[in-house]
């Protein structure tokens, strides 16, 4: 052979080899023991239900950002409907989803190999398959065919006929334009009440919005208490739920494919699949007039619908942030509270929450009196039933023509108001001066959801032209063949590639690892919030709580905790958690400090201290509790606890229950805060971890010191032991019964005492003679005798004769029932 053949051989031996792929995958019924699927084969290798609706696999969010994601594979646009660890993607390089060889779950990997998210079974049982059945679930079997893992039990935005929808569940919102990825403001679940409702949550408000928030119960057509909390969308197009919250489709009807969404606009909307075009149509939505949806313009703003949603700042104020009108408005006035004010008249206009009264039929001079001479008023609305709102913030404002009342805004005397338009009125109710409509999702063309997508044209070859140009050109393309391979390769392995942590890349890309809005703060950034940890507001054994003021002038609580032993990684594990909980009753976490030997949290700053320093230090609160807003405070921490044992999705003890861990707020709502201290708790009911004594004495369950497993039970006894000194008002080691005083005895000598006076004493005055003298017999006595009863039943020595947090919460309520019915 001579050596321009052999030449000629090599040469296209090496183009051979520069050029070939792996086989490309193939679309799969199902992911055995020990399989994978690469990012890089995304566009061909997933899981296919059978019947081919629906897909799963690495879903391109962009050229480089993919996630792990199940879809409607004939829908246009390739429609998401749940996402494996949203917040969290991974590379368009490296990336594997893989059924463990040995665990039989299902792991996803970066391209550092990263766990980014798994799956877990719950029990020892081992998966062999994942599949994708026609439902839409995502699902681990084992060889029986038994499901051991499901994606139906833990929704993203959207849920599906078939999919049971639970009080441990939620639907969270994607973040809109540019955070498609982050989670939004907007939630489905279960309230406090057990009603099915739509929740509003940012940084600084929070509110529920649906069902019409000015209605109670009954004209919401709900029940409420109804603990099964349960709700879910059948074949044919019907949605009901346990509250009798219901509706049907438009289209109500067998075999149509059908989607209910919480979209990025807060709007809960049923959509319906159209075979033919791969269409979405909307079937049913929550909303008409989109000005109803809590922040859709932000604070010190107006939503006015004429006929499409546009907001517009209220006088003397400004847009916060040009692009994004859920940032609201800012006064570009300086409150001044020594300075002369006017007010300015919004017709027509309401601005929902926020109140600083209850509403009072009281007449105009008088209403606009009291917010002229109260600091915090920064608005009235005055009705023309007399009502009178004083206003704390401008939130949720909307106006159209005939809506009932105005709003009155206090600004500087001497400030120059520009002409204001918003509520002049022309034809048959079309506005003037509206900015700029808001954004909302667009149902009408078929991509309700429309995600970036990269596609590439061959351009047509030329012919007839002389051979040279063509292997010149050969030639230069195995260079730049090799240049980009070698480039590449300089790039996997530089800083910005495989030596850089892919979490710390996905940081770069603008996602955060701790869903939420729960936010991670440089030491720099939390020292200057409190003026270099100068105003101490509490001390305990788990740390220092520093008062502090943010960027954006929230006001917030810093805890700087010591003896934490966990490493970075295991610190924001825990946090994730953590964040992502929101009850009216415990104290809101915003986010957290993790850098170096500094574990600092960061959370909401509670007015008005401690139950403790409320109840027990007379000197330093000044104020007696009424007996009503102490059963208040124990139907709240309660409900608090039972949100914590049994509804949270990572179940957790709190281990540390006391008065000094109960906050009050402005309204004297009672908030648990330190509930994240102490390890969460497993499905299984027991945590290796829980082995060290915590807690503080008076409040600790008999079973920290013996070898019993720490369960949920040792909060309900700390709960028993917080009720008795609710109605007592003193701590429980200076109680005095028949004369004794009980200091530095053990708690159930008291709780002997007062079971002997349930059983034996005057049913009037056993009550009584147990009630804070303070209250000068002021009490509710079916309310007393019942606090007393679940208090003694709470603090049993064997912890399986106590009540569960969710027994106790239903026992008090049914008293506060009784309570209302015979008012």
């Amino acid at each position: 052979m001579s050596s321009i053949a052999v030449a000629s051989t090599l040469l296209l031996i090496t183009v051979g080899l520069l050029h070939a792929s792996p086989p490309a995958g193939a679309a799969r019924g199902s992911l055995t023991r020990g399989a994978a699927i690469a990012v890089e084969d995304h566009a061909t290798d997933f899981l296919v239900s059978p019947d081919g609706t629906f897909a799963c696999g690495f879903y391109n969010v962009s050229p480089t950002v993919f996630t792990v994601s199940v879809w409607f594979a004939r829908a246009t646009g390739r429609t998401l409907v749940w996402t494996a660890a949203p917040a969290r993607p991974v590379h368009s390089r490296g990336a594997r989803l893989a059924l463990d060889r040995r665990g039989g779950v299902l792991v996803l990997t970066d391209y550092d190999g990263a766990v980014v998210w798994n799956s877990t079974s719950g029990g020892a049982q081992t998966a062999s398959r994942a599949r994708l059945h026609d439902t839409g679930n995502l699902v681990l079997e084992d060889a029986g065919g038994n499901t051991l893992w499901q994606s139906f039990h833990s929704p993203t935005d959207t849920l599906l006929p078939a999919q049971r929808f639970t009080a441990a569940r939620h639907l969270v919102s994607r973040g809109g334009r540019g955070r498609l990825l982050a989670a939004g403001y907007y939630s489905l679940g279960f309230s406090d009440y057990a009603m099915l409702s739509l929740f509003y949550d940012n940084h600084n408000f929070s509110s529920i919005y649906w069902p019409n928030p000015y209605n109670n119960y009954v004209a919401n057509k709900r029940k409420i208490y109804n603990f099964t909390r349960e709700a879910a969308l059948d074949a044919i197009g019907q949605f009901l739920s346990s509250d009798d919250a219901g509706f049907i489709a438009a289209d109500l009807g067998a075999g149509v494919r059908r989607r209910l969404t919480l979209d990025a606009d807060g709007d809960l909307r049923l959509y319906s699949l159209d075979a033919a075009t791969g269409a979405w149509t909307v079937a049913w939505m929550a909303f008409g007039n989109p000005c109803i949806i809590h922040g859709v313009c932000g604070a010190n703003s107006v939503c006015l619908y004429a006929p499409a949603p546009a907001c517009v700042c209220a006088p003397g104020h400004e847009r916060a942030d040009p692009g994004d009108w859920t940032k609201g408005c800012r006064p570009v006035f300086r409150h001044d509270c020594s300075r002369p004010t006017k007010l300015v008249a919004l017709p027509h206009t309401d601005f929902w929450g926020y109140d600083l009264n209850d509403g009072e039929i009281i007449p105009f001079d008088e209403c606009a009196q009291r917010c002229l001479g109260t600091c915090a008023c920064v608005a009235f609305q005055h009705k023309q039933n007399m009502e009178c709102y004083l206003k704390s913030v401008l939130f949720n404002g909307r106006t159209f023509p005939g809506l009932p009342g105005t709003v009155y805004i206090k600004v500087p005397a001497d400030f120059d108001m520009p002409e204001f338009q918003v509520h002049q009125w022309r034809g048959h109710g079309g506005a003037l001066a509206i900015d700029e409509d808001i954004p909302r999702c667009d149902t009408g063309n078929g991509s309700a959801e429309v995600l970036l997508h990269v596609s590439t044209n061959n351009g047509a070859r030329d012919v007839g032209k002389p051979v040279w140009p063509y292997l010149y050109g050969f030639l230069s393309a195995i260079l730049v063949v090799e240049a980009v391979i070698i480039g590449f390769g300089c790039w996997l392995f530089s800083s910005r590639g495989l030596f850089r942590p892919s979490r710390v890349w996905a940081v770069e890309e603008g996602y955060k690892l701790i869903t939420n809005n729960f936010q991670r703060y440089t030491y720099s950034e939390v020292k200057r919030a409190t003026g270099n940890f100068t105003d101490v507001i509490g001390s305990g054994g788990s740390g220092v709580v520093y008062k502090g003021i943010l960027e954006d002038d929230r006001v917030v609580a810093v805890k700087v905790l010591k003896n934490v032993s966990q490493s970075e990684q295991e610190f924001q594990s825990e946090l994730s958690v953590i964040g992502r909980i929101y009850h009216m009753n415990l104290v809101r976490m915003w986010g957290c400090c993790s850098e170096g030997k500094h574990r600092i949290l960061v959370s909401e700053h509670i007015e008005n201290g401690s139950l403790a320093e409320m109840l027990f230090d007379r000197e330093a609160s000044g104020t007696v509790l009424d007996w009503n807003q102490r059963f208040q405070i124990a139907l709240g921490v309660a409900k608090g606890l039972a949100y914590l044992h049994s509804e949270c999705l990572e179940w957790i003890i709190h281990c540390d229950m006391k008065p000094e861990n109960i906050l009050l707020d402005k309204d004297l709502e009672p908030k648990i805060t330190d509930f994240g201290l102490a390890k969460l708790l497993n499905r299984d009911g027991s945590d290796a971890n829980l082995s060290r004594i915590r807690g503080t004495r008076g409040y600790m369950a008999p079973e920290w010191v013996s070898s019993l497993p720490i369960t949920e039970k040792v909060d309900v006894y700390s709960y028993g032991v917080v009720l008795l000194e609710l109605v007592k008002g003193v701590r429980i080691s200076e109680w005095m019964i028949h004369g004794v005083k009980f200091a530095d005895m053990d708690t159930r000598m008291v709780v002997k005492a007062v079971h002997e006076k349930m059983e034996t004493g005057d049913q009037e005055r056993w009550v009584k003679d147990l009630i804070d003298h303070r209250l000068n017999g002021e009490f509710d006595h079916v309310q007393a005798k019942a606090m007393l009863k679940i208090a003694i039943s709470c603090l049993e020595e064997d912890r399986g004769k106590r009540p569960n947090m969710s027994t106790a919460l239903q026992a008090l309520m049914s008293v506060e029932d009784e309570a209302r019915e015979d008012m």
